[in-house]
């Protein structure tokens, strides 16, 4: 975040989402003029969600293989 309290009031808190029972990722908009996202900015961003999630999926069974054999222990 900025020291300048102009600038915060420009960030739009548009996605929070629970990772872990205690942590969450968010998304914000910023724009210079403060605007809300148009309708492009919203479906350039479900398509960017909706590939991390495809990619998180994929790579979430090896990292929970690796975990049940202790190969990422930091995960146990």
């Amino acid at each position: 975040m900025s020291d300048n309290p102009a600038q915060e009031q420009k960030n739009i808190l548009v996605i929070r989402a629970p990772l872990s029972e205690d942590g969450y990722a968010s998304i914000y908009f910023w724009s210079n003029d403060g605007r809300l996202m148009n309708e492009r900015e919203w479906w350039n961003l479900k398509q960017m969600v909706e590939m991390a999630s495809k990619a998180c999926a994929k790579s979430e069974p090896k990292l929970l293989r690796g975990a049940a054999t202790g190969a990422h222990s930091g995960l146990l």
